[in-house]
């Protein structure tokens, strides 16, 4: 949780990457080896992971498939309303002063959090409200890219690093894991997202003019800049995760 506050609220550099400790009996007892906060932080993983492959991938992928408007509705309806109660939990936090959001993480996560559940809400209802105008596919392409790919792969990754696929107990598999994740991240946040935007912006111009056009590309772009926090996430976390196994290398040899 400190490296969580000191990469995200105090933006310091050269932090070391955290691992947790090696599950020395494997799947048979890692459950009661993992501490409270991890044990909140992978269910949360699990439960994040689990709308967002509704959400995000069969929803969207049903209507890509069929064009039926119910998977449609009923995929940007969903991430509404779970958009809805993730934020109303986050304000619920801050009220409390404890932490009862869905994602558990630290509280220096939560104003970055809130402010891309807001924008996800913000684009997602404008979805609905233009109706028939909204470019549907492109709209399923983006559910798919950011929530039902790369967001689900991320959180499967810390579901890993919690359990005994962790980096102590297994570095190349979990060295795979960071290095197919980073990939995925810069091809659909980065390259594939600049055609997105250009592909969003453009029909808003077309079908909706000026000023909701530069309102759309104003929330575009604070999902650019989180989508290029992400990818510096996984640069780092790649990075750190291949350091510690040169590391072992050179104690083994030593």
């Amino acid at each position: 949780m400190k490296w969580i506050d000191d990469h995200f609220r105090l933006h310091l550099s050269n932090l070391k990457y955290p691992y947790v400790g090696r599950h020395w009996n494997g799947w048979r007892s890692f459950w009661m080896e993992t501490g409270p906060r991890i044990q909140k932080m992978f269910l949360a993983s699990v439960m994040v992971i689990f709308e967002h492959v509704i959400n995000g991938l069969i929803l969207p992928g049903l209507y890509l498939l069929t064009h039926r408007d119910l998977y449609y509705n009923l995929a940007l309806y969903g991430e509404v309303a779970y958009m809805i109660y993730t934020t109303s939990l986050i304000a619920l936090s801050y009220a409390q002063g404890k932490d009862v959001t869905i994602e558990q993480m630290h509280r220096s996560v939560w104003p970055m959090l809130l402010i891309h559940h807001l924008a996800s809400l913000g684009l997602c209802t404008a979805c609905i409200v233009f109706g028939e105008s909204a470019p549907k596919d492109l709209v399923c392409n983006v559910l798919l890219v950011l929530l039902g790919f790369t967001s689900t792969i991320h959180y499967a990754g810390q579901i890993l690093d919690f359990s005994p696929l962790s980096q102590a107990n297994v570095p190349y598999t979990r060295l795979y894991n960071h290095i197919f994740c980073l990939a995925s991240q810069i091809f659909f946040r980065g390259v594939y997202w600049v055609k997105i935007v250009i592909s969003l912006i453009g029909h808003c111009y077309e079908t909706h003019g000026a000023v909701i056009t530069m309102t759309i590309a104003l929330v575009l772009l604070l999902f650019s800049l989180f989508n290029v926090d992400f990818i510096k996430f996984h640069v780092k976390s790649t990075q750190g995760c291949w350091m510690k196994i040169q590391q072992e290398k050179l104690a083994k040899e030593c």
